[in-house]
């Protein structure tokens, strides 16, 4: 169907008077970045962003406020993710899943115990995935943040593709204060991209183990990690490619430091 794009402008227009230029140039650009792509139309995308659903959450300002990458030091951040409870759980995670992990590590040739660190850290093991609307953080973030304004900006045209691929409500996906969802907190736009259907069922699936674990996998690898590897030495290879997971020393640090101990309580069970 032909998009009417006087009768959008027209509509955009009138919308400036009511609610102000930043909103427009955020509508403008998702408009702009889905048109070429399986996304709702855009009559849709208006009618999403005047949807009473759509709102500012101030929470998610204080969480960036308050990170603990920034604010903590590394110990004081390591006792998030890194304890008794965190590593008992990792060690079960491991044993229920161990067939399918393995397949994903041999496969993709990566160390295994160190996907199920990044989902320890990430989600504790698909236990902590939703906190937040993920319409809403990303709208936040595009409206109140201008350091992150036009990254958000374009995570929620992603989000509004993934949305419209899933026949989704976009205000029904939930997920952390930054934007990320699923077991594996993929942003929008590394789960358009880089995700995987990895059980072959036809969808890519942010809450299904064989996707999630094949996904992270695959996101790993595409971001550096060599193959067949086991140094995790700082600054190594795949110190670094764990750190774009989320662009953190302490983050890749604390991963590693979880997958380390783990992996000696596994290999004492094996």
């Amino acid at each position: 169907m032909k998009i009417n794009f006087i009768a959008i402008l027209s509509i955009i227009f009138y919308t400036t008077i009511l609610v102000g230029s930043d909103k427009v140039k955020i509508i403008e650009k998702v408009i702009y970045l889905t048109k070429d792509q399986r996304a709702p139309s855009a009559e849709h995308i208006l009618d999403i962003f005047d949807d009473k659903r759509l709102e500012i959450d101030n929470v998610v300002l204080q969480r960036f406020n308050n990170k603990p990458e920034k604010i903590k030091t590394y110990e004081q951040y390591k006792k998030i993710f890194f304890n008794e409870q965190r590593i008992n759980d990792g060690i079960i995670f491991y044993k229920k899943n161990k067939t399918l992990i393995a397949k994903v590590a041999k496969e993709f040739e990566i160390d295994p115990i160190v996907l199920v660190a990044i989902i320890g850290v990430e989600s504790n093991y698909g236990l902590k995935t939703s906190e937040f609307s993920v319409m809403n953080s990303l709208y936040t973030q595009a409206m109140k943040m201008p350091k992150r304004s036009s990254w958000a900006t374009s995570e929620i045209a992603q989000l509004l593709i993934f949305c419209s691929e899933n026949n989704m409500d976009p205000f029904s996906l939930e997920g952390s204060y930054a934007g990320a969802f699923g077991y594996g907190q993929f942003i929008p736009s590394s789960f358009n991209r880089l995700s995987v259907d990895y059980n072959g069922d036809g969808k890519k699936d942010p809450y299904g183990w064989e996707d999630v674990l094949g996904s992270v996998a695959f996101y790993l690898t595409e971001n550096g990690y060599p193959k067949n590897n086991f140094n995790f030495s700082y600054k190594s290879k795949a110190w670094w490619a764990i750190r774009t997971y989320n662009r953190s020393d302490k983050y890749a640090n604390v991963v590693i430091d979880l997958r380390n101990e783990i992996a000696k309580s596994i290999f004492l069970l094996d």
